[in-house]
């Protein structure tokens, strides 16, 4: 009996009554789950997490060549078992947003990438010398954010606390030019959908209901405001454990904007941000390309003309939609980043561009 594939069909076939043809059928179906995985890896190096993956390769399931021909790096291979969880200390929310600074808010559904998106712009601004992080509650914070993606080899942080909302005062200065101050708003993905239920007429509980009032006191502020929304690639638009899709709640949240007059305030600019775009199909030319045509594919049509309704009404954007795409470079097992910075420099164009320059910065006042 030969322990291949090949060799245990032979085997049965030759010797249907044999003495090994119960060890022969049981190494064959050990080879259809060695391939199912495998495939799996193949299509989506997120198919699994590190333990299930160290689980594999302990009982001999797959092996580490087997992870090599299906294009998982070495180095992200060797780090299985050095896996960092980054313990963030979230800092507290303020009562209000001081004045004369451009807030920017990041909306999306939880898991749908806000605070990966945070923590490498915030990483690639402080590579390239632009990022000064102002004192305060979200100073050790945003520093540890900071220094996520520093290595080529990075973990991902773990998403934000259900309730939470972060206030990271910062400031992006490039040389010879004038600081632009950021008073950057990251919710978790559970407050927005807040939104959903306040439209369903579903009370919130109390600690909702405080999270939700202190963010609409923020948006009622006269600063000028920059909103991006997160549409999560890789989870499209299956239903959650609630029966809703992404679109729902993100037409929610549009909905309430567009009641309650949110986007007339101050709004200088909206972006729609696809993120884990390394996913999508194509080159990273083709994949910026291909925005419109998936959100339209996608079922987010609703959604992306409410927001363009706005974007007329209110003359945002030159009356346009704008929308981009984002990507960490390629994440295997749900936590290893191999990062790639490019997308990440593309956002911090975008806040370079519509966030005005200021000679006094928002640094100016947390050290007064």
């Amino acid at each position: 009996l030969r322990n291949t594939e090949q060799g245990c069909n032979e085997y049965i076939s030759q010797f249907p009554s044999g003495r090994y043809v119960f060890e022969a059928k049981q190494i064959l179906t050990d080879f259809v789950e060695k391939r199912k995985i495998l495939e799996k890896v193949r299509s989506n190096p997120n198919s699994y997490t590190p333990g299930m993956i160290k689980g594999y390769l302990k009982d001999g399931t797959i092996s580490r060549d087997d992870l090599l021909n299906s294009k998982i790096p070495e180095k992200v291979i060797d780090t299985l078992d050095n896996i960092i969880s980054h313990n963030l200390k979230l800092g507290e929310t303020p009562e209000s947003i001081p004045d004369g600074y451009t807030e920017v808010y990041f909306w999306g559904i939880p898991g749908s990438g806000k605070t990966c998106v945070l923590s490498a712009i915030l990483s690639t601004a402080h590579q390239k010398g632009y990022l000064q992080i102002a004192q305060g509650p979200g100073l050790g914070y945003t520093t540890k954010l900071k220094n996520i993606f520093n290595e080529s080899i990075a973990f991902l942080p773990p998403a934000t606390p259900f309730a939470d909302t972060q206030y990271l005062p910062f400031v992006l200065k490039k040389e010879k030019e004038d600081p632009r101050s950021a008073s950057l708003i990251e919710l978790s993905g559970e407050i927005f959908k807040s939104f959903y239920e306040k439209s369903a007429g579903n009370e919130l509980s109390p600690q909702k209901q405080e999270a939700l009032n202190t963010i609409i006191g923020f948006l009622n502020g006269n600063n000028k405001k920059l909103h991006f929304f997160f549409i999560d690639y890789e989870t499209e638009n299956k239903l959650d454990v609630h029966g809703l899709t992404q679109s729902d709640y993100l037409e929610a949240a549009a909905r309430y904007f567009q009641d309650n007059n949110i986007f007339k305030k101050s709004t200088a600019a909206i972006y729609i941000v696809i993120t884990k775009s390394d996913l999508m199909p194509g080159d990273k030319g083709q994949r910026l390309d291909n925005l419109k045509e998936y959100l339209r594919d996608a079922n987010f049509t609703s959604f992306v003309n409410s927001l363009k309704a706005r974007c007329q009404e209110h003359s945002i954007n030159s009356g346009k939609i704008l929308a981009t795409n984002f990507s960490l470079g390629h994440v295997y097992f749900k936590q290893i980043c191999s990062f790639d910075s490019e997308t990440s420099e593309n956002i911090i164009d975008i806040l370079i561009r519509r966030i005005k320059p200021d000679s006094k910065s928002i640094l100016d006042v947390f050290n007064n």
